[in-house]
């Protein structure tokens, strides 16, 4: 089977789990329903944007982390970091690995172009989440809405952002500084997703 699809349908069978046996807040137990969505449409704009399945299965690993806040992780926090944060951080890690893969195939970018451009994506992406999140808050009232206004913590979007950023920082030491794609080696980086099967 297509490494993709297998992904995708892998991902899509733990969504519905965790919307049938999490007992945590409304808001993520009905996650799947944008969820799922982003999923497959990053599987159907796989070729566009340049996605190889190893980044595709880190960028399912991610919206399944997310989704762990229906099980009430969001009020939790290890080693003084909240999971928030964490959640912020890998989203940070396997976007910006697929992004600065995408922007060398895609436009021939290298060296401090991708990291500038993966950056500036990552930190795109994570304002307009923060900016669904305050919207969703203004829709559907502080109880159902994504963004908890009584959690006393004013800057929460900022830390947010700031985990998206070391996230993507982090994802961008992996292929350093003269990153291209004809530099890289090892089948998790290096394979040309053009080739792959559909």
């Amino acid at each position: 089977m297509n490494p993709f699809y297998a992904i995708a349908i892998v991902t899509t069978a733990l969504f519905v789990l965790i919307s049938l046996v999490a007992h945590g807040p409304s808001t993520y137990r009905f996650a799947i329903f944008f969820l799922a969505p982003m999923l497959w449409a990053l599987l159907a704009g796989r070729r566009k944007l340049a996605l190889h399945p190893g980044h595709y299965a880190l960028l399912a690993i991610a919206l399944l982390f997310h989704n762990m806040g229906a099980f009430g992780l969001y009020r939790s926090s290890w080693q003084g970091v909240e999971f928030d944060g964490y959640v912020h951080y890998f989203f940070g890690v396997a976007g910006g690995i697929a992004i600065a893969r995408g922007l060398g195939y895609n436009f021939g970018l290298s060296g401090w172009k991708v990291w500038v451009g993966s950056i500036l994506v990552i930190l795109g992406i994570g304002g307009i989440h923060e900016l669904i999140e305050f919207g969703s808050t203004i829709a559907m009232g502080p109880e159902k809405g994504m963004l908890k206004l009584g959690d006393g913590d004013l800057f929460d979007t900022q830390k947010d952002l700031l985990n998206n950023l070391l996230g993507a920082i982090t994802a961008l030491g992996f292929y350093g500084v003269s990153w291209s794609p004809a530099s890289l080696s090892g089948w998790f980086w290096a394979r040309d997703p053009l080739q792959e099967s559909v």
